[in-house]
C-alpha cells in the first residue's frame, strides 16, 4: 500500500516514538522512508548584512547544524534498529510545514508521518502546530503520531 513515505523530524526526544512507528510502517510495507528535518532561520543574507554579521561563519555553522542533525537521525535509527529499512535523509531550510508538504509533493510520497504532542505554547494556540498545518494542507495522507509523555 505505501511504497515511499516521509517522516518529518523535528530531532526532539518525543519524536523517536513517530520514528519508530514510521520505520516500522516501512519494514511492514516495504516501503522507502525519507526522513525530512527543516530548520527555521530567522536571519536572511541581506538582514546579515544589515546587522553586519559575517555571512560565511554563518554559513559554517548552518553546516555544523547539518552534520549533527543527519549524525542524531543516523544515530535515532540505529538505536531504534531500523538499519533494514532503506532510509534517506534529507535537511532543508524554510517553514517546516511548507517544507513538509513540499517534500511530499516533490517525492510523490504515499504517507507523510509526523510527531503531534498537542498545543503546549502560546506560538501554538495562535499560530497552530506544525502537524496540524500538515493534517489540514496536505494533499496525501497523513499519520499523526501522539508523541506526549
Amino acid at each position: 500500500m505505501f511504497k515511499k513515505i516521509l517522516y518529518a523530524d523535528d530531532l526532539s526526544k518525543r519524536a523517536v516514538k513517530a520514528l519508530e512507528v514510521a520505520l516500522n510502517l516501512a519494514r511492514i510495507h516495504g516501503a522507502a522512508l525519507t526522513i525530512l528535518n527543516v530548520r527555521e532561520d530567522f536571519l536572511n543574507k541581506d538582514e546579515m548584512v544589515m546587522l553586519r554579521v559575517d555571512v560565511s561563519d554563518f554559513q559554517g555553522k548552518i553546516k555544523e547544524k547539518a552534520l549533527a542533525a543527519r549524525k542524531r537521525i543516523q544515530s535515532d535509527i540505529e538505536a531504534l534498529k531500523g538499519q533494514d529499512v532503506k532510509t534517506e535523509i534529507l535537511l532543508r531550510e524554510g517553514k517546516p510545514s511548507k517544507e513538509v508538504i513540499a517534500v511530499a509533493q516533490e517525492l510523490d510520497v504515499d504517507l507523510i508521518v509526523v510527531g503531534s504532542h498537542g498545543v503546549t505554547t502560546l506560538k501554538d494556540k495562535v499560530f497552530g502546530t506544525t502537524a496540524e498545518a500538515v493534517v489540514h494542507q496536505a494533499s496525501r495522507n497523513v499519520l499523526s503520531v501522539w508523541t506526549r509523555e
